[in-house]
């Protein structure tokens, strides 16, 4: 046996090796869509067995929406589909990955195709599950954003946002932008600012309170600011002329009684 052959037949042996022990299935088809060979690992993914795959007419496969790959294949072109495929033997739903590409002879034409198939069910049940996740998540933080800037229709043409808890300058920020679009959309004319679950604020946070009533009066709602504690007005104060102009109500009762009488009589 000479150098050449023995190289060959090791090469052979190797590629041999390669296809029966591979994690991945392997599929080889010919021009006319017939399995010509297969490893283990297929036959696995498709819950069948190897003798009944190898010989199998692809023109006979169920879900046809594999077709356009491998007639790309054939073609000459790689191809990928990724879908569901029921297992004849056990009925269970599989999504698998198949990648072909074309495989020519010494005269450049396409007589065969391999292609490798991947079980991916795993994979995309964990990647929609963490999709689930994601949603969840992203729904759950537009709920707690909308419950910490929550603007409230009181009357027509009256709103109001009641803050709750620590104001910094970031959720000042927010409020602003929520209540200037509420107020454009709803047309309001008065807009409350109730500040009675607030127990402090520092003078930076103060001063962007301020900011936010001026940016309503140039949409063209009065601001109202009800519900002061001691320690919120006394940094107000510390303002200045900031607050010049400023109209404040103790109670977001008293708040609403003026905005009516202001409706009725305007």
């Amino acid at each position: 046996m000479g150098a050449g052959l023995e190289s060959i037949i090791g090469t052979a042996e190797r590629y041999r090796l390669a296809f029966e022990t591979a994690p991945i299935g392997i599929l080889l088809f010919d021009d006319r869509w017939k399995v010509i060979d297969c490893n283990d690992a297929l036959a696995n993914i498709l819950q069948s067995k190897r003798e009944r795959v190898i010989g199998l007419d692809m023109h006979h496969i169920p879900d046809q929406r594999i077709f356009p790959a491998i007639e790309r294949a054939l073609a000459g072109e790689e191809a990928v589909y990724q879908g569901g495929y029921r297992s004849a033997t056990s009925g269970a739903e599989i999504v698998a990955v198949f990648r072909a590409r074309p495989l020519r002879d010494a005269d450049g034409a396409v007589r065969y195709c391999i292609a490798l198939v991947e079980d991916a069910t795993d994979r995309v049940r964990v990647e929609e599950e963490l999709r689930r996740q994601l949603e969840l998540v992203q729904q759950q933080s537009a709920t707690i954003h909308a419950l910490g800037t929550p603007i409230l229709k009181v009357w027509d043409g009256v709103l109001c946002l009641p803050i709750i808890g620590a104001v910094g300058t970031e959720r000042v920020a927010e409020m602003t932008e929520t209540m200037l679009n509420a107020i454009i959309s709803e047309k309001a004319r008065f807009t409350i600012l109730d500040l009675t679950g607030v127990d402090a604020v520092d003078t930076t946070t103060a001063s962007h309170l301020m900011q936010l009533f001026r940016a309503a009066q140039l949409v063209g709602a009065e601001a109202l600011l009800c519900g002061l504690r001691p320690a919120v007005a006394q940094t107000v104060v510390q303002l200045g002329g900031e607050v010049r102009g400023l109209r404040t109500l103790r109670t977001m009762h008293e708040a609403l009684r003026y905005c009516l009488r202001e409706l009725e009589s305007g």
